[in-house]
């Protein structure tokens, strides 16, 4: 009696695993079929199976993935336009005004400006006039002396307001520059400067500066070798 009870009971649990088995198998058949289906063999020539391929979901694939993969899709180009969008509308940045510099106020400060020398004449000046082969009355012999030795062939002085004007010629036994270096050594000891001034050709000329007081002196050659001079001058009463 047991015996056959035992025997029952294999039979059933093997019907039970068969029809488990086939369960399982109908189960498994089309995802099989699914991974064994041979790939299109046929390609778009522009790359759109390859693209429908990418974003259509497998059998395999759940409905969940394929909305993931679509919208993480979007996320990233809504990036991307938005970053693009970001950097398009930025504009130029605003230039910094310039600094402008309060106004000096201060007074500059340096060396000042020399005064005028004191006038080398003074007093109530001479009369007009002239005088030939000797000083003209009036001539300021201790401010413009001529050279040792010249014959002097005329003077003459003249005014105008408080400047003193001075005219002489004469002829002196030397060279021209002796005669120049002359007048220069004794100008030059009384406060002028002097510098080259234009003159004829043949002879040489000097202009001397004192402040306001100026002298000029040419000097040209003799036919006999002899050096002859010409000086005009206007010597100040009183500072400019």
């Amino acid at each position: 009696m047991m015996a056959r009870r035992l025997v029952i009971a294999g039979i059933c649990l093997a019907v039970l695993i068969a029809a488990v088995a086939i369960v399982f198998d109908q189960m498994a058949r089309p995802g099989a079929t699914s991974a064994q289906a041979p790939p299109s063999s046929t390609s778009s020539p522009d790359g759109s199976a390859g693209s429908a391929g990418a974003t259509a979901p497998t059998s395999g694939s759940t409905a969940s993935d394929a909305a993931n993969s679509a919208t993480g899709g979007n996320a990233a180009g809504g990036s991307g336009s938005g970053t693009s969008g970001t950097e398009g509308s930025a504009g130029p940045s605003t230039a910094k005004p310039l600094e402008v510099l309060p106004p000096v106020t201060a007074t500059p400060t340096g060396l000042p400006e020399p005064s005028a020398p004191a006038p080398l004449i003074t007093g109530a000046l001479p009369e007009p006039g002239s005088a030939s082969g000797e000083l003209v009355d009036g001539w300021p012999d201790g401010v413009l002396s001529l050279p040792a030795g010249t014959t002097i062939g005329s003077t003459s002085v003249s005014t105008s307001g408080d400047i003193l004007q001075l005219a002489a010629d004469g002829i002196v036994a030397k060279p021209r520059a002796e005669v120049l270096d002359s007048f220069r050594q004794s100008l030059v000891s009384r406060g002028f400067w002097t510098e080259d001034a234009p003159a004829a050709d043949g002879a040489v000329a000097a202009r001397f500066v004192r402040g306001a007081d100026t002298v000029t002196v040419s000097v040209s050659t003799t036919g006999t070798g002899n050096s002859r001079f010409q000086l005009l001058g206007s010597l100040h009463t009183r500072a400019e």
